[in-house]
């Protein structure tokens, strides 16, 4: 019996790639009709069209961040851990408080009621949404035999089904996952070919892992693959300006946090108050990063993994670490040009001689300039081993891969939330 490839449809991939992986929350003009509507009912009494100028620009601002707020929420559930509720609610209030800074700056005229109103039913929809999002939207997948998928629990919106026959039946599905790197029966050929007539969508089963799991499986990557890897050159140029722009914006909570952990640091062990040390970044070329010390010093200056070190930790190194205050000096570096706010973690060079080694495609990571934070930090933590560095550059390919702004607003929020709270450092 013969045996064919499964050809796959990238419009349809892609329009049930923004459906799932994706879920992006539904109703948005019945809920902004709700939200105004209310709004102008509980706040005056009235649901007719004001004539109060005042009232008009609050109307005009609760619809411009409901719509920028449906449009980013759309982008950053794309990628795992997007769906979270307080990721959501985070872009909701900082929408709303850009929009207040803008009228306050400008002395723009508005209603305090129809506003205060408006913001508390932006939340309540947008709570609604997910709640009803999480439990009664799923998505039925369908796995050809022989496909394998990697933490399925993790994809909360989807019901997978083994198919073990081809014998058509009624029930339908939104997506058929095939292997793409291997070949099917004549059999399943048909089957597959009846269901793409019908509509159903087909995802290649590579695809759909590192959509779920949030990294680039190295075994399935081939040289033919870079192209793929390639970031966006406008994104990158314009990721520059954004990055200076943040560091300067930044520094009046950044120099002052810097200057109490320099005094902490100074008066609780002897040595100096920065660690710098030489690291590879952009294009392999070396630079010296910069962090706050939080171990006590030793001389030996052989690369090591983070957990080989914790017996040297101070206690307010411990502190620091957590919440990942030791790596604020790196703002100098972001302005010097050797670093960015988010990307790939800058690596020792001794490290990066062995894993290039033991690593496919290790020195790849190198193509964007290395981060204060990234993905595989905000997703995994400090690599501890070979295994773990390989896992790290899984999701570093990852990162590059969908380089582009919204995967950085999702790690954003990501790293502000292990600031805040601690959780999630590792």
């Amino acid at each position: 019996m013969n045996s064919h490839f499964i050809p796959v449809n990238p419009a349809r991939h892609n329009r049930l790639h923004e459906r799932l992986l994706l879920n992006p929350v539904t109703g948005h003009i019945t809920g902004l009709a709700i939200t105004l509507f209310c709004a102008q009912l509980f706040a005056h009494g009235s649901i007719s069209i004001p004539h109060d100028p005042n009232q008009q620009l609050s109307l005009i601002t609760l619809a411009t961040i409901y719509i920028f707020n449906a449009l980013l929420i759309k982008k950053i559930v794309r990628f795992p851990g997007g769906r979270g509720f307080s990721y959501n609610a985070s872009i909701t209030l900082a929408l709303i408080a850009s929009a207040m800074l803008v009228i306050l700056a400008f002395r723009l005229g508005y209603s305090r009621s129809t506003l205060f109103v408006g913001f508390a039913l932006l939340l309540g929809v947008q709570f609604v949404n997910f709640i009803i999002n999480r439990r009664y939207r799923k998505l039925k997948f369908a796995l050809l035999p022989n496909v394998q998928i990697n933490n399925k629990e993790s994809a909360e919106n989807i019901c997978f089904r083994d198919l073990a026959s081809t014998e058509l039946c009624e029930t339908r599905y939104d997506a058929l996952i095939v292997d793409t790197e291997s070949k099917i029966e004549d059999n399943w050929l048909r089957y597959v070919a009846h269901h793409s007539a019908s509509g159903t969508t087909i995802i290649s089963s590579k695809a759909l892992n590192e959509a779920i799991n949030g990294k680039v499986d190295l075994n399935m990557l081939s040289i033919h693959d870079m192209d793929s890897l390639q970031p966006s050159a406008v994104y990158v140029i314009a990721k520059r300006f954004v990055d200076i722009a943040s560091a300067i914006l930044l520094s009046p909570i950044v120099l002052p946090v810097s200057l109490l952990v320099a005094i902490v640091i100074r008066f609780e062990s002897k040595g100096p108050i920065f660690f710098v040390q030489e690291r590879v970044g952009r294009k392999n070329i070396p630079f010296r990063m910069y962090k706050f010390r939080s171990m006590i010093p030793e001389d030996d200056d052989t690369p090591r993994f983070a957990d080989m070190d914790e017996h040297r930790i101070t206690g307010f190194g411990s502190f620091i670490r957590k919440f990942r205050l030791d790596e604020l000096p790196q703002f100098l570096n972001v302005l010097k040009g050797d670093m960015s706010l988010i990307g790939p973690r800058p690596e020792q060079a001794g490290f990066v001689t062995k894993f290039e080694e033991e690593v496919p495609f290790y020195s790849y990571r190198h193509i964007v300039r290395p981060g204060i934070t990234g993905w595989a930090q905000v997703s995994q933590g400090y690599a501890v081993c070979t295994e773990s560095t390989r896992e790290k550059v899984e999701h570093d390919f990852f990162y590059i891969k969908n380089l582009s702004l919204w995967v950085d607003i999702l790690i954003v929020l990501k790293t502000i939330k292990t600031i805040v709270t601690g959780f999630g450092a590792k």
